[in-house]
């Protein structure tokens, strides 16, 4: 009975087996075309295709727009969003509108418009977010559009720092409520850093952590340090060099060196004065021969006249501190001490010259810079 019942099983389970079997030889094209759903489907947008007259109006409104005729670009991308649905030249005028009437034409209304219309038909998973909090910013400044329209015509009106420093602050001043008052105040640390006014800049950053320390990122952390570091050596340590110059020159007219000058002595300072011009002279060749493209910070060229007139002092004081009566009857100090005293000498006035120099503390930077190069290369 029991092999009976076995049968009859095997029996009743033969047609689902070969229903599955039959259906199994369709799995791998199951999957083929999940696949191709799921991965090969157009994201919004992409499957827009090229108008060989939507693509001449594009490159019309481009035009426009980089010769800053806003009004005009924002018309003809409003056309190609209007007459050409479908193509992938809309989906780029409308991201275009979008910025157009944020940054140049400022209306919130219209830039909300096109930023919604680009969040819902053409943002990419990766631009959702972006769009997402640009349109929410917008709308909490809908009730400062004036105060927003002052911000973006300063930011964008290319009249250098100087002014844009100028304008900025007043817009500060006069509406110190402004929801953007951080990004006015990363506006001018930048400024005021171009600018060589490191203090000011610190400052700026500092408001910034005050309001809110969150949006201080990691750049503005950098440029604060690096301001404040700038400033301690325009105010406090060049008046370390200062003192020290002070107190080296003090020294050497102390010691009364005019008493002990010779006309053979005044002959050889002027013929070494001579020498140091001539030198100066011809290097004038290779100075104006070097190729400063791309080089961040460039010496003006009256600085190269600075720094032989400074050397110049620098010898004098050689000349006149060897010939203090101090040194009659000390031969050996004066052997000994005056190369150390010429040398803290020559470091303070070498480093009065770079600090004020323009953007001069940064040059500290890029010496460290080229002698770390040097000794990879050379050591």
């Amino acid at each position: 009975m029991s092999e009976a019942r076995e049968m009859s099983t095997e029996t009743k389970m033969q047609p689902s087996k070969g229903i599955a079997l039959y259906f199994s030889g369709f799995f791998p094209l199951f999957v083929l075309v999940l696949f191709v759903l799921l991965f090969c489907r157009p994201v919004n947008g992409l499957a827009d295709q090229d108008n060989p007259e939507a693509k001449a109006l594009e490159v019309k409104a481009q035009k426009a727009f980089t010769d800053r005729h806003y009004a005009e670009a924002a018309g003809i991308d409003e056309k190609i969003a209007q007459k050409y649905p479908g193509t992938l030249e809309r989906r780029f005028a409308v991201q275009m509108l979008g910025s157009i009437y944020e940054d140049n034409l400022v209306n919130i209304g219209k830039a909300l418009k096109w930023d919604r219309e680009y969040l819902k038909k053409y943002a990419n998973p990766r631009q959702v977010a972006y769009y997402t909090g640009k349109i929410a910013s917008l709308e909490k400044l809908k009730v400062q559009e004036d105060s927003f329209k002052i911000y973006k015509r300063i930011r964008f009106a290319g009249n250098g720092d100087a002014i844009m420093v100028k304008e900025f602050e007043v817009l500060l001043k006069e509406h110190p409520d402004f929801l953007l008052k951080n990004d006015v105040e990363r506006e001018l640390a930048y400024a005021y850093a171009r600018l060589d006014k490191r203090k000011e800049s610190f400052q700026a950053i500092q408001n910034i952590a005050k309001n809110n320390p969150k949006e201080v990122s990691k750049l503005d952390r950098a440029l604060a340090n690096d301001n404040e570091r700038y400033w301690k050596m325009q105010q406090r340590y060049s008046w370390i060099a200062w003192s020290i110059v002070a107190l080296l020159w003090a020294l050497a007219l102390s010691m009364r060196p005019w008493k002990n000058l010779s006309r053979a002595s005044v002959r050889t300072f002027l013929i070494l004065s001579l020498v140091w011009v001539l030198i100066i002279a011809s290097s004038l060749p290779t100075f104006y021969g070097i190729d400063t493209g791309g080089d961040r910070i460039i010496l003006k060229d009256s600085a190269l006249f600075l720094a032989a007139g400074l050397n110049l002092s620098v010898i004098l004081w050689i000349f006149l501190m060897s010939r203090g009566s101090y040194w009659l009857s000390r031969p050996r100090a004066l052997r000994f001490l005056s190369p150390l005293l010429t040398l803290v000498m020559t470091v303070s006035v070498l480093y009065l010259f770079v600090v004020y120099q323009p953007n001069g503390p940064e040059m500290t930077d890029v010496f460290t810079s080229k002698y770390k190069y040097l000794k990879l290369k050379y050591l």
